[in-house]
This record gives structure tokens, C-alpha cells and sequence, in this order.
């Protein structure tokens, strides 16, 4: 089984595509953000060309283990949401998100989980997991407002810039979407 390549999704507002090269230029100034910086580990490091590369070729894995989007709402890049750690055999998948700065606390991270949500569902996947900071209490709203259940928090589960830190797992089930 596999996801697919070059796929398109639409939510109510929001487009989420492939990544273009012309996504550089927005995937290096929303690494400059001291949110981004604080949770994605690889802001830090992100430089023009490292942000070219991630666009053109590293958010294109193998579809089988994982799918990248870049989110789009109206004309404008907002953000990035992918599926990972895919295990077709157990039906079970993990998304991660994250929204640039100019477009947050206007409901994207929700509505684009719940739209990739819906592809995996669709795709055959079963359960959805999502791993949040204990501390990233954004984050913690967002799969709460997606209709993620709260599991149980992982000790040291996650890498931040600062170090290995606790982590909330939420599930989303098939049956829940």
C-alpha cells in the first residue's frame, strides 16, 4: 500500500499540495520564528539551500513511509502537515504540523489534520497518532480541537532544540473522524 504521489487536498480553505521550490523563500523566514525555532529542531540549521532542498526533495519521501503538504490558504503558503511512521499492516499513521507565523490562530493546523486525516482514513490507515510537547500547549489544542483523544504522556519522547522533553500521544480513530 502507499500514499499518493503528487495528490491534492482540498479543505474548506485551505489547499494542501506537494512542495514547490517556490516554497523556499516562506519555509526559511517561518524557520526565523522563535516558535518555530523552539519546536522544530531543524529551524535552526535552515538556511536558503537547505530550505530549496526540503522543498524539491526531502518532503518528497518514499510514499509508502510518509507524505508532506504544504498548506495553502488563499494565495499564500501557511504552513507544512505530513504522515509518518506509516505502518500499513497495523493501519496506523502519524501526522505532524506546523503553521508559520503570519497565518496562526486562524484554525489551519486543525483543518489541515483533519483533511490529511480524512486522505489516511480514506487510504486505509485506521489510527491516527499525533505526539505533542507536554509543554507546547498550542500544539495541544490543536489535536484537541481536531478531535484527537488524549492518551498518555511519553517521558522524553520528543527532540526540541533544547533536549529530549515529555510528550502527550492523541489518537484518532477512523470510526471518530
Amino acid at each position: 500500500m502507499t500514499f499518493d504521489e503528487g495528490v491534492l487536498l482540498e479543505t474548506e480553505r485551505l489547499l494542501l499540495r506537494p512542495f514547490q521550490e517556490d516554497d523556499a523563500g516562506d519555509v526559511l523566514a517561518a524557520s526565523k520564528d522563535p516558535e518555530i525555532l523552539r519546536w522544530m529542531p531543524w529551524a535552526s540549521a535552515q538556511t536558503r539551500q537547505t530550505a530549496v532542498d526540503w522543498c524539491t526533495t526531502h518532503a518528497h519521501p518514499d510514499p509508502a513511509r510518509a507524505m508532506n503538504f504544504a498548506i495553502v490558504g488563499g494565495d499564500r503558503f501557511v504552513g507544512s502537515v505530513g504522515l509518518g511512521r506509516t505502518d500499513w499492516t497495523d493501519g496506523r499513521v502519524e501526522v505532524g504540523y506546523w503553521i508559520a507565523p503570519w497565518a496562526r490562530r486562524k484554525g489551519y493546523a486543525v483543518e489541515a489534520t483533519r483533511g490529511v486525516a480524512a486522505y489516511a482514513f480514506q487510504k486505509g490507515m485506521h489510527r491516527m497518532e499525533l505526539l505533542a510537547a507536554t509543554t507546547n500547549l498550542p500544539s495541544l489544542r490543536v489535536a484537541e480541537k481536531a478531535g484527537f483523544t488524549r492518551e498518555c504522556v511519553l517521558r522524553e519522547a520528543m527532540l526540541i532544540r533544547t533536549g529530549r522533553v515529555d510528550a502527550v500521544l492523541f489518537s484518532l480513530l477512523a470510526s471518530e473522524l
